[in-house]
Order: structure tokens, then sequence, then C-alpha cells
């Protein structure tokens, strides 16, 4: 007689997020997330010299710009490093988040509401190509406890 052996849900798991889909998946929001990081860095450098040099705009008004764009930077830089070190559920569910509201910009953008439509068609592509590399990707399951 033979038993049939049926995997655990963590085999399942594990299985689907080392599956060759789900690691173009990683790879493309891995390097999506990058080129992001460093183009925070581009647009911290230009936000403080353009703050910085507006002397005529209030102080809080200046302060809190800064302190937004370092924030965001650093929500970008934080779930680039978890997405490079691992595929842990959190940095793929932190880069769905960013990307969602980088669409909600897009759509804003090109409603004419701030920028050109070039920097808008340019941010709804990368949030559509990092939305969908996000949900194609499976994080890695933790390990069991032993029971």
């Amino acid at each position: 007689m033979s038993e049939d052996v049926t995997p655990s849900d963590y085999e399942v798991a594990l299985n689907a997020a080392n599956a060759p889909k789900s690691r173009l998946g990683w790879t493309i929001l891995r390097l999506v997330l990058v080129l992001e990081s460093l183009a925070g860095l581009v647009v911290l450098w230009q936000t403080f010299s353009g703050v910085l040099g507006d002397k005529d705009a209030p102080a809080g008004l200046r302060a809190s710009i800064i302190i937004s764009v370092v924030l965001c930077w650093i929500w970008v830089a934080v779930t680039a490093y978890g997405a490079a070190k691992g595929m842990p559920s959190w940095a793929r569910g932190s880069a769905i988040t960013i990307h969602i509201l980088m669409f909600s910009a897009a759509v804003g953008i090109l409603q004419g509401i701030l920028g050109t439509v070039a920097v808008g068609i340019a941010l709804l592509l990368v949030a559509i190509v990092a939305i969908v590399a996000a949900i194609i990707a499976r994080p890695t399951p933790p390990e069991p406890l032993d029971g």
C-alpha cells in the first residue's frame, strides 16, 4: 500500500516563492526600488537647494517640505533594502503601497495639477511595472514553528 504524501502549506508557499515567475517579479521590483532610491537622492538635493534658497517662504513650510521629502526617500530606501536582502512580505506590501501612491501622483500630474506630461507618463509607467512585479513576486514564508 502506498501513502500519498501531500506537501505542507509551508512547502507549497516555498515552492511558489521560488518559482521562476516569482523570481522575475522580485528582480524587476528590486531594480525599480533601487533606481527609485537613487533618483530620490537627486530629488532630495533639488528640494534642499530649492527650499533653502527660497527665503520668502515661511520657515515652517520649508521645514515641512524637507521633512516630507526625507521621510518619503527613507521609506523607499528601506523598502529597497528589505527587498534586496530577501523576499519578505512586508517589502512586497510596502512596494505595492508606494507604487499605488505613485500611480495617484501620476494621474494628478496628467490632469495638469502639477508637473509636465512627460513626468506624469514616466511615473505612471514605473508605477504600473512595479505593481505588476510586486503582484507576481511571492514572499518567502517564515519557517514553521515546531509544535
